[in-house]
């Protein structure tokens, strides 16, 4: 049976806010030669179908779909004896904002593993709430709204690429030895690639994709955080001891990379997030 669910206008713009949201047992075929007015995910839960646009088409398999941006003209159609498909429109005074950060250029194709599915279950999840009528404020489906879109960029792979939770799943080894290991001031990047056993490059390379900074940035920027989290809580250690604690060779160094990344001292981040002296004294 096919279900739809039309969402309420809101009484307040909301960043994201669902328009409506289905599932359609035997997808028929539908065709827009003006597109859409807003934006439209379209996933098969089961079958094959296929959308065209102007100026693509796209083969639509089980956990696989497409993200429309509003107005672009298309049409889809089944391309096996059973298509089952969801559906989700939405709009929103940030969704076009968030659509180019989480997903990018669109339209494009969207797959994911089975093990990572949650996609299909976080649309049964979106659509079970529209279903019992409890969201009049329409709050609760803008923040499943971007939920599903974070999964989109997390667990969905686009040409050909691992997912982001895959390549994160590849490094998290490595992930993990850092967050034991950061402290040794010899740790350097032939180690880290070691941990992995690949090239010093390709760890470079995977660092850089992944967080936008190499894998020796990273190291400091973790080095830095653990700092962040001792300066206020360990008021008795010198700025000295703490940058050697976390890594650090010498106190001049340690504080010029802090004073550089966020924008003051170590002294003057353990007072801006330090208890009082007044408190201290209490306790």
């Amino acid at each position: 049976m096919q279900r739809r669910v039309v969402y309420p206008t809101p009484s307040e713009s909301l960043p994201l806010q669902l328009e409506t949201i289905g599932m359609n047992p035997d997808q028929e075929l539908i065709q827009r030669p003006e597109g859409y007015p807003c934006f439209h995910w379209l996933q098969t839960i089961e079958g094959e179908g296929e959308l065209r646009t102007l100026e693509t088409s796209f083969k639509l398999g089980e956990r696989s779909g497409v993200l429309l941006p509003p107005r672009v003209i298309h049409e889809y159609a089944a391309r096996s004896p059973v298509w089952k498909t969801y559906y989700v429109t939405f709009t929103g005074t940030m969704a076009t904002q968030l659509v180019s950060e989480l997903i990018g250029v669109i339209p494009d194709k969207i797959q994911w593993d089975l093990h990572h599915d949650e996609l299909s279950r976080q649309l049964e999840s979106m659509l079970s709430l529209a279903e019992v009528g409890s969201d009049a404020s329409g709050w609760k489906g803008s923040a499943e709204l971007y939920r599903l879109l974070t999964l989109l960029k997390t667990n969905g792979r686009r040409n050909h690429l691992p997912s982001l939770t895959r390549r994160l799943e590849r490094i998290q080894r490595l992930l993990d030895w850092l967050e034991r290991e950061y402290a040794n001031p010899d740790l350097g990047l032939p180690a880290m690639a070691a941990q992995l056993d690949i090239g010093q490059r390709q760890l470079n390379e995977r660092f850089r994709q992944l967080f936008g900074q190499t894998a020796y940035a990273y190291l400091i920027q973790l080095r830095l955080r653990k700092a962040k989290e001792w300066l206020p809580s360990r008021p008795d250690w010198t700025v000295r001891r703490i940058g050697e604690a976390v890594g650090f060779r010498d106190a001049s160094h340690f504080v010029a990379t802090f004073r550089q990344k966020e924008g003051m001292t170590p002294e003057q981040y353990r007072r801006l997030h330090g208890p009082s002296p007044a408190v201290r004294d209490e306790t």
